[in-house]
């Protein structure tokens, strides 16, 4: 037991890294299950109406260093939100987030058929972090007077009809970080009384169950996780259900590992003292 509590390293590594990679190469399907902060986003967009003329806003606020974990989630809501044909209205509060929205509202919406300008929009990205969505609260033109292809709001049947981010009825923000969740709901959901979920990393999520608690969040995905639970829902299993298998089967054997590491630590202990 001395022996093996002293083993090389390298074993270690080794062995976390056959455990992450066979789950890529081998297809298996892991049991996912929606937690109530998953699914309470999920009904919140599964009860809009397509035909009242419901749009979902969502703000993609994340960039190249957190795409493989927020953009499978931001993927899963817009297509629930394509197949119920619900208006979809995208926004970025970072500039590096232009391309990355572009590029997931496009694809998405050719799956369903999707139209630019009567389906979905892109408003693209304007300075100003909370200011402007303090701007898209009071007056959306005055915030966006085009949208990020240079045609007036006015002249897109998606956003012809509103006015403000009080005219949305739903909005989710997905975030890495500044400026993301926090000013949503500090400059918008508290001041214009939209409902609000949120999308993070899995790192940042225990920082919002707050919020949730306080009702300020209708629902909240964090992480890999989170976006797995999501495509569960809505029955289209993707990259984030695809990357919990090795991501699981490598924390189960780091568990392993530790778990091997202390009883091996207490049994040498107890060989010493007798």
């Amino acid at each position: 037991m001395a022996n093996l509590a002293n083993i090389d390293r390298r074993w270690i590594f080794l062995a976390v890294f056959i455990s992450v990679l066979v789950p890529l190469l081998v297809g298996f399907r892991l049991p996912v299950k929606a937690s109530p902060n998953v699914r309470a986003i999920y009904t919140s967009i599964d009860a809009l109406d397509a035909k009242a003329g419901d749009t979902v806003l969502m703000s993609f606020d994340f960039g190249p260093s957190t795409l493989t974990e927020l953009q499978p989630m931001a993927k899963a809501v817009l297509r629930h939100c394509f197949r119920k044909k619900l208006k979809v209205v995208g926004v970025t509060l970072l500039p590096e987030g232009v391309g990355i929205a572009e590029t997931i509202l496009s694809n998405v919406a050719a799956e369903f058929g999707a139209t630019y300008g009567e389906n979905y929009i892109f408003l693209g990205y304007k300075a100003g972090n909370e200011v402007l969505i303090l701007n898209m609260g009071e007056e959306l033109r005055a915030a966006f007077s085009t949208d990020v292809r240079g045609t007036p709001l006015d002249d897109l049947t998606v956003t012809r009809p509103l006015r403000s981010l009080g005219d949305m009825a739903y909005v989710l923000d997905i975030s890495a970080g500044y400026p993301g969740v926090e000013e949503w709901i500090q400059y918008g959901q508290e001041r214009y009384r939209f409902k609000l979920g949120a999308g993070c990393t899995a790192v940042m999520a225990p920082d919002f169950f707050p919020f949730l608690q306080s009702g300020q969040l209708d629902g909240l995905l964090g992480g890999l996780a989170g976006a797995a639970e999501y495509e569960t829902l809505i029955g289209q299993p993707d990259a984030a259900v695809s990357g919990m298998r090795p991501q699981s089967v490598g924390h189960v054997v780091i568990i392993l590992f530790i778990l091997f590491g202390n009883v091996a630590y207490f049994v040498s202990r107890r060989g010493g003292g007798s």
